[in-house]
This record gives C-alpha cells, structure tokens and sequence, in this order.
C-alpha cells in the first residue's frame, strides 16, 4: 500500500474504518471534482491502491452524470427557442413539435441520430416538470444517465400524481440498483398503485407494437428489434426454445442459441411468408464476381461484405445484383428480373447515395421520399429540375425538416449535399464511393498494401559462404 504522502494528504478530509477518505472520494460532481481528478492524473494512477482506483471511477462518473445533466438543461432550452417552432399549419405542427426539431438539431452538432437528440430534449424536459427530483440526483451523481432515462421512461405518460409517488418510492435506493432493475421497480410500483391505469395504459402501449429494420454488427451479422406484449414475446421466446432444445435432444450439433436463431428465420419462411417477394440489393465490382479480385462488395442497408459473400449473393435467388467497373465505379448492369422497377432515374439516385442524404441518418434510400434539392419549378431553364444533380433520397422525418422545419440543403455537385440548420450550423454530406474500396482516395487499399506487406516472409539470409555484393548492403547508417 502507498505511503500516506504518496496518497497525497492535501486531499484528505477524515478517516473511515481505518482509511483515509480523500476528497474526492466524497466530493460533489463539479468544476471542483474534475479539477482535483485532473491533478491526480496527472501524479500517476499508479501511486493508487486498488480501493481508491475504484473511487477514482466513481468519482469520474460522478462527473459525467452531471455533465450530461447540463447537457440536458441545455437541450431543453433550446427546445423553448422560436428557432425550433416551425410556422406552419396545425396537422403539421403535430409532426414537427419543437423536441424534434431541436433533436434534429442538436444530433447534427453531435454526430448522433435524431431520435438520440430528441430523447436528450425530452430528458431535459423532464427535470423541468414533476421528475425534478430525478434529474437532482443525477447532477449530484447519486445516479448515472441510464437509470434516469429508466425513471424518465417509465413515467412519461403517467398521471403527473402519480409519476410523483412512484419517484418517491423508487429514487431513494436507486443508486444500487442497475438500470434493468429500476425499470422494473418503476413498473412495479406502477401495477401495485393503480392497476386499472396500468392496463389502460398496457393497451395504448400495445398499438405501437413493431419490428424494427435490421442494425448492422460486426463480422457480418445484423440485429432485429420486436416489439410486441409481454405475454406474446415470452410465448414466442418460449415455443423457440422448447423447438431448440427438442432439437438437441435429437442430435442437432448445433448449440442452443443458434438453434433458437435458425428456427426463428427458418419459421419466417413458411407458410404465406413463402410466397413473398424480397428485394435486396448487393454491390459488387465486375472484377470480384469474376474472381478475378478481391475486393468487398457492399450490402444495401448494412455495408461491406467480403469478397465470397457477394459472390454467394450475387449469384442468384431474389437478389438484386447490381454490378460495377472497378476502375470507376459506374454501375454496369442493375438487374430487374423479380419485380417492378422504379424509374431510371429514381435508381440511379439511390443506388448513389444508398442512404438518406442527412449526415446522421442511415435509412436506405430505397425506403425513403425522393426530394427536389431546389423545389421543382418547370417553367425555368435553370434550377429545380428533375435530373440526377437535383433530387436526393429523404427519409420521411428529414424530408418534413427540409420542407417545414427552417433546414436547408444544398447540392454543389451530384451526390454531395450540404445542410444549414435552423441555428446557422453548416455540415456536408460527401458523395458517398460507389463501392467499399473502389474510391482511389481511400486509405483502405495503403493500408491493405501495409498489411500484405507484413504478412510477407521475410527473405532468407543466403546460404554460408555466398559472397554478398556490396551494392546490396545499402547506404550506412550514418
């Protein structure tokens, strides 16, 4: 154990069960707290034992739940600013409340999704009505963010007299609980107090039943998000399983968990399900689909796929195979064998820019609204055409932005787009390669050569006695 002038007896304020507690072990988040961290760092974590570590922690999160306390406070101002209150009529004003303008906003500025602004708005928004208590302890640190959202959450739509006994009721132990564990401390006591509320409220719940587009992870794979009534989704979970471990039983190598995934898509695929037609779409340059390059394909509405997956993919089934020149990347061939296409010209736009044209917003083109980038006018020579230099995928949320909202957009060049907020803030949007790698400016391919070149033996020393020339050895070293 250090020394005690090792641990730095400035910072210390009393003794506890035969420890020194130091400052900020017990201090308050603040300018204060950040600054005594800050000088500790700058002694040497090292000089620490293992207890005051693990303060160290806790005090550093003491600090992050009161910054994002103040980031919330600042959200929730800027919600209030006739910046982020469109003029329009009253239908739709109801889609463009001033949280969501002022979420799409601040996701901008932060390089997150709107949704994510919008929930730091409604955060915010919170601590300024009854769930003030809530948002006190997280600016003291008694609580990180997660478990605020999981108080806010749980309330948003409850009775504002109740909200308040299910806070008192909650808060007190909060802090050593998880965040799973309060939210259902907070659905709990919300049964337990009203239970006729609870099922009303069970029922408005259930209409927003969904399942969500498929969220790109790692290596290949792709998350998928249901959501649906308890008793349904234990049901389903359960049928799985019990199918799963039946099949186990029977022999099936393969483990519980990938059963429970294979049967899931496998029981997606019977019945009328059968019958319906998927379209997909998979990028891949002329010269990987004649295996004469290994370059990656891409995946539409997911990303880069090794070179043997594209091939798989590309090479029939419902597919949409969509081939380029791998020396410019221009798309050769769209195949349009399994269903109606849309126009040329709708195509070529999303085929280029693949997604929604706001930085922070990965929907796929092919699910959103084609807009004029400058508003169509039909009469004029220049300007508001429809042509590839003019339109742009939008998502139905970014296109009310642009439309109503005080966000405008422009295209200087085909596939490059720049936005300018309500605020004045500016962000481009560059045109986006047409394929993993094919991009010349691309680090991707220096780096592959860097990796080749490492992973190449390295030359064997010549055999005793073999005469080296001189030439060979190369400059001195000074």
């Amino acid at each position: 154990m250090p020394a005690e002038g090792e641990r730095g007896t400035a910072f210390q304020v009393g003794m506890l069960a035969g420890r020194a507690v130091l400052q900020w072990h017990v201090a308050e988040p603040g300018p204060r707290l950040a600054e005594l961290l800050a000088e500790l760092d700058l002694q040497s974590l090292e000089k620490l034992d293992d207890y005051d570590v693990v303060e160290f922690v806790a005090a550093a999160e003491r600090i992050a739940s009161w910054a994002h306390h103040l980031a919330a406070r600042g959200a929730a101002e800027l919600s209030t600013r006739e910046s982020m209150t469109p003029s329009i009529d009253h239908e739709l004003a109801l889609d463009l409340p001033p949280d969501r303008v002022a979420g799409a906003e601040l996701g901008l500025r932060l390089g997150t999704s709107p949704r994510a602004g919008r929930e730091l708005v409604r955060l915010g928004l919170a601590f300024h009505s009854c769930l003030a208590p809530t948002g006190d302890a997280l600016a003291a640190g008694r609580i990180d963010v997660q478990k605020a959202r999981a108080i806010v959450d749980g309330l948003h739509s409850v009775p504002t007299q109740l909200a308040v006994v299910v806070q008192d009721a909650v808060l007190p132990r909060a802090h050593t609980r998880t965040a799973r564990q309060l939210a259902g401390d907070v659905r709990a006591a919300l049964v337990q107090l009203d239970p006729d509320e609870a099922a009303q409220r069970h029922a408005e719940a259930a209409k927003t039943r969904y399942l969500g587009r498929p969220v790109p992870l790692p290596d290949g794979m792709a998350g998928m998000w249901l959501r649906t009534t308890a008793p349904e989704a234990h049901a389903l979970y359960s049928a799985v399983d019990e199918a799963a471990r039946a099949a186990r039983r029977a022999g099936d190598s393969r483990t519980i968990d990938q059963l429970r995934a294979d049967l899931v898509c496998e029981g997606l695929g019977r019945g009328e399900r059968s019958r319906l037609r998927v379209d997909v779409r998979v990028l891949v340059p002329l010269s990987t689909l004649l295996g004469s390059s290994e370059e990656p394909g891409e995946l539409a509405g997911y990303g880069p796929i090794d070179p043997d997956t594209a091939r798989s993919l590309a090479r029939g089934g419902t597919w949409r195979r969509l081939v380029t020149d791998p020396a410019s990347g221009t798309v050769l061939d769209v195949g349009r064998s399994r269903y109606e296409p849309p126009a040329e010209l709708a195509e070529l736009v999303r085929q280029r820019d693949r997604t929604c044209v706001s930085p922070t917003c990965d929907t796929s083109a092919w699910s959103c609204e084609l807009d004029h980038t400058e508003a169509f006018r039909p009469d004029e020579v220049e300007g508001g055409s429809t042509s590839a230099g003019n339109l742009g995928p939008l998502s139905k949320g970014c296109h009310l932005l642009k439309t109503h909202a005080g966000f405008e957009l422009e295209q200087p060049s085909p596939g490059e787009f720049l936005w300018t907020t309500p605020t004045g803030h500016r962000y481009a949007r560059d045109p986006v390669p047409a394929a993993p790698g094919l991009d010349p400016r691309s680090p991707i391919h220096a780096l592959r050569k860097d990796l080749a070149d490492l992973a190449r033996p390295p030359e064997p020393p010549p055999p005793r006695g073999t005469a080296i020339d001189p030439k060979d050895l190369g400059p001195p070293p000074f």
